[in-house]
């Protein structure tokens, strides 16, 4: 049940083998084949076989069971038989029901021919119609809203409940439901190279639940991964990819990670205070090289750019200086790296002359040639001591980037892999070092024009086109990790704020007030101006500059500005989160003025206020929807129950909104049993003016689960909720101050 993918060997196999009545592959006799993960997961033996093929919608009713009462975990009630049975053993049998519709059961949907279970087999079905674009996403959703449900059942909030009715059922159900992730990546990954021109309706978000995920964490502590390197992969790439790393035993040196957070990696912190520089030979008798600062300062006055480089005068190594036109600039590597590698420092200082040496041979390597390569490096062409001069060096970094014929990516993690190592692995390593996680280097690598990576025992310049190096079993692993490297190549032309954004989220700077004058310098923005200003004014200048952002900005979470008419604005982008921001450059926009941001949104506007409190029960609330406005064009019956969550930030003595926006399409309306982000406001006097309070959650309860008298596991039951208040689904134009 993991990754057991047939592969045909030439066109004609392909073809005997679609057309063939029944389809058997011995496993055992073909193992290479598996080489993913082992087979692992448990078959509970669920009668699959003898159901005929159906919609997935469907499979439940085939089976003899009873949806609603799955979906409000009343298992007992789900199937006739079940009433004299014992409650372990009730739990047992519907979470091997759970295993066969969601796991076989999407197989079927996706090849439209009935999966044995037995023995891995496909048995034709020439009746079938066939399975359209849109019908594959929405069986996928369908999967999706069911994992999702068996996650929050597994949330210590509700697990006690379930696990008292049910004793063992969750154990059992959290054995299955990574392997069934795993195929539904699988499917999504296969539909989008297969179905590339069709309508996307766009990449789903899973889950594992709570323990399952906390065993996980455990593995990839073990390899030496720190918390913050766990929390990214869990917030930015597939379950497909977490679960390769750990079977494929990709190690990490835990050396500097012992007092890492979930919010920071203390092995990239520096002390500028006891800053040391590293040496690549023994250091007894190395001896620092300093480029002639004078030298340096001129040319960044003449706003050009200084570069180095190595020779030997009088049998004595040296550093030469030279001056690059940002106009017309002649050959030069510019390198990119982090502190903690043991390269930093200034022009005043210098660098360890065996590090000097290690740089020239790989320049001369990149650039192809016979002699010393000019290379620029921030340790020797960014002086410190002259404040203007200092400030004209930072605002020229961007020019430096832009102008080099190449970037030089040097970095510990990244240089264990050897040339020939398989893309997926060189691209783990390169995601999870310490050269992803810091600030400058994304502006270094997204404005070169041509990006090398220093590995073991050669160089890799990174290409678009390098497809997976592995089998296809491992393709949506390799997706998985391109679809983050492509950040570092986003030309001018597209990029974005959002790019930045997803692209900042785990990054971390030993400057906080540099953040924004790498965006700016990125954007293409006034970084003069902004390097004029300080802390939250800097900040402010930047989004007016900008002007034009994404409407979806406002559901951000994390720490916001403290400043009349900005209260909705990030005042960072390095904060590590799910949420997402548009990345495309036609993106639905707000505009953001001095008075506050201007944009039309989805609206629920109710009637009495709410308060939310956080850490407390008064932050959940239910709001019911009677309907909406002419502003939305969906058809349907719009009422709806909703549940509303107030989340991160907010104050404990309590904040009143009447209105909640949320993002989506214009008219879109929540489905039920769906979660969305929203944020909460409170309109002033004049209506289109409406104060940024906080961060909020909306789910809209299913209307099975809403009918239900005395409760279920995660809803009070409907003669026992109170409803707090009542509005209508709006579309509104709105300042948010």
């Amino acid at each position: 049940m993991e990754h057991l993918i047939f592969m045909a060997d030439c066109p004609q196999q392909l073809k005997s083998t679609f057309l063939a009545s029944s389809l058997r592959m011995d496993w055992e006799s073909n193992n290479e084949l598996t080489d993913f993960v082992a087979p692992q997961t448990r078959w509970l033996g669920f009668d699959h076989d003898s159901l005929n093929l159906c919609r997935l919608s469907d499979y439940p009713t085939a089976a003899g069971f009873t949806e609603p009462c799955l979906w409000n975990a009343n298992f007992r009630d789900s199937r006739s038989d079940f009433a004299e049975l014992s409650a372990p053993e009730v739990g047992r049998r519907v979470v091997a029901f759970f295993q066969a519709w969601l796991f076989f059961g999407l197989l079927e949907s996706v090849v439209l021919k009935k999966v044995e279970t037995s023995v891995f087999g496909v048995r034709a079905n020439s009746a079938t119609k066939a399975q359209t674009n849109e019908d594959i996403q929405l069986d996928i959703r369908l999967v999706h809203r069911w994992v999702s449900r068996f996650t929050a059942w597994s949330h210590p909030s509700f697990r006690l409940k379930v696990e008292a009715n049910y004793p063992g059922l969750l154990d059992i159900l959290e054995g299955i439901v990574p392997a069934i992730i795993r195929l539904a990546e699988c499917i999504e990954q296969t539909r989008l190279f297969a179905l590339m021109d069709q309508p996307f309706m766009g990449t789903l978000s899973w889950q594992y639940p709570f323990q399952a995920q906390e065993a996980r964490r455990m593995r990839l502590k073990q390899l030496g991964w720190c918390p913050f390197q766990i929390r990214l992969l869990q917030d930015t790439v597939n379950q497909s990819t977490m679960d390769w790393i750990v079977a494929s035993q990709i190690q990490q040196d835990p050396v500097g990670h012992q007092k890492c957070t979930e919010n920071d990696c203390a092995r990239n912190n520096i002390d500028s205070s006891t800053y040391k520089q590293t040496h690549v030979c023994t250091g007894v008798q190395c001896t620092k090289l300093t480029p002639s600062v004078s030298q340096i300062m001129n040319i960044i006055r003449q706003d050009e750019i200084p570069v180095v480089r190595l020779e030997r005068t009088g049998g004595v190594d040296c550093l030469a200086v030279s001056a690059i036109s940002k106009t017309s600039p002649s050959s030069f590597v510019a390198i990119s790296h982090v502190w903690a590698d043991g390269l930093g420092g200034a022009t005043e200082t210098g660098l360890n002359n065996c590090q000097v040496e290690r740089i020239n041979s790989l320049c001369i390597s990149v650039l192809e040639g016979q002699g010393g390569a000019w290379f620029w490096l921030d340790c020797l062409c960014i002086p410190k001591t002259d404040k203007d001069i200092y400030y004209k060096a930072l605002d020229g970094i961007k020019d430096v980037y832009k102008c080099a014929t190449s970037v030089l990516v040097i970095d510990k993690t990244i240089q264990r892999c050897l040339v020939d190592s398989p893309t997926e692995y060189l691209y783990a390593h390169i995601y999870l070092s310490a050269w992803m996680q810091r600030m400058w280097t994304y502006e270094e690598a997204v404005l070169s024009r041509e990006l090398v990576f220093s590995l073991k025992n050669g160089l890799y310049k990174y290409r678009f086109n390098t497809g997976p190096s592995m089998r296809r079993t491992v393709c949506v692993v390799w997706q998985s990790l391109a679809s983050q490297l492509f950040r570092l190549r986003a030309g001018p032309e597209y990029l974005t704020i959002g790019h930045i954004y997803q692209a900042f989220r785990y990054r971390l700077c030993n400057v906080p007030q540099d953040e924004f004058i790498s965006v700016a310098g990125m954007l293409g923005l006034d970084t003069i101006t902004l390097l004029r200003k300080t802390g939250g004014e800097r900040t402010k200048a930047f989004w007016l500059m900008l002007k034009w952002v994404p409407s979806d900005v406002v559901f951000l979470d994390g720490p916001k500005l403290n400043i009349p008419g900005f209260q909705w604005a990030p005042r960072t982008l390095m904060n590590p989160s799910r949420t997402a921001l548009d990345t495309d450059i036609n993106a639905m926009k707000a505009k953001c003025t001095i008075n506050g941001l201007i944009g039309t949104y989805n609206t629920i506007q109710f009637c009495p206020v709410l308060i939310g409190r956080g850490r407390d029960h008064g932050s959940i609330a239910y709001l019911w929807v009677n309907g909406s406005d002419e502003s939305v064009q969906a058809p349907g019956d719009h009422r709806a129950l909703l549940r509303v969550y107030c989340v991160e930030n907010w104050s404990s003595n309590g904040s009143g909104f009447d209105s909640i926006i949320f993002p989506n399409s214009l008219g879109y309306i929540l489905k039920p049993g769906q979660w969305i982000p929203g944020a909460a406001l409170n309109s002033q006097s004049d209506p289109p003016r409406c104060s940024y309070i906080g961060r909020v959650l909306l789910e809209r309860i299913k209307n099975e689960e809403m009918i239900v008298s005395d409760g279920t596991i995660m809803f009070e039951g409907r003669s026992r909720i109170v409803v707090d208040t009542q509005g209508k689904w709006s579309i509104r134009e709105l300042c948010i101050i």
